[in-house]
């Protein structure tokens, strides 16, 4: 009985958390920019905070490009949750900026911005998604988890890999791992978008299990940019399974 009344106050916490009327970004909340400016920095908008810079050759040119992400500040998106999970939700929005460097570094250009790929958590007990970037060999690496504090066993962790191709940057590989807190059972799909290949290997984080991987062969329609592919989590390449 006593457990069966926790489980009760724990999905009644959830439902109202999720029942709030949070805050969320408008299209009028995300400024328009500058394309040109000496220094990355300058990229930053005004009352907003960077969360990430990183800096490499994106098009080859053997000049220092540079990823920004960028996170508002305003209180106006700080909301107080009565709920499971933090006591401020922080809704602010996000921003990607990615920018070719030119005149020997010295000045930089704008070339994709997305309001939408860099995603808000979904709830008070969901932790911040976007975890890292990185740029090597050319590629544009960006990492997201999904990790929930309460509602759900299961935690992703998602890296997608974009490469400047033909005047975009297109999404050339995709690695997701699902894992299972309470069992341990661990499942790992990685998709090469260039060789239409991809490997599934499945696991135990514990120890349990040997990993075991097969290869298979995959077919998509289109090739997805920051156009196409606007956020995280959302694309259906396999029935009933997202990217």
């Amino acid at each position: 009985m006593k457990k069966l009344f926790l489980i009760l106050i724990i999905f009644l916490n959830s439902a109202a958390a999720f029942a709030q009327d949070f805050k969320m970004p408008a299209a009028s909340d995300y400024p328009s920019l500058e394309k040109y400016g000496q220094k990355i920095e300058d990229f930053v908008p005004k009352n907003w905070k960077l969360v990430t810079k990183v800096v490499g050759d994106l098009n080859g040119d053997k000049i220092q490009d540079g990823v920004v992400v960028v996170k508002g500040n305003n209180r106006d998106f700080i909301n107080k949750n009565d709920g499971l999970g933090v006591p401020e939700f922080d809704t602010n929005p996000r921003m990607l900026i990615i920018l070719f460097g030119g005149d020997a570094g010295k000045r930089y250009e704008i070339v994709e911005q997305s309001n939408s790929f860099i995603i808000i958590p979904e709830s008070p007990t969901m932790a911040e998604p976007f975890k890292s970037a990185k740029i090597k060999n050319g590629v544009l690496q960006l990492d997201f988890e999904q990790w929930y504090s309460a509602g759900s066993w299961g935690a992703t962790e998602m890296s997608y890999k974009f490469k400047y191709l033909n005047g975009e940057f297109v999404l050339i590989g995709a690695d997701k791992t699902e894992s299972m807190r309470n069992t341990g059972e661990t499942e790992t799909r990685s998709y090469n978008f260039l060789t239409n290949r991809m490997s599934i290997t499945t696991g135990n984080f514990a120890g349990k299990v040997k990993p075991k991987t097969r290869w298979k062969t995959f077919r998509v329609k289109e090739s997805k940019t920051f156009r196409t592919f606007r956020e995280p989590f959302g694309w259906e390449i396999e029935p009933d399974y997202f990217l």
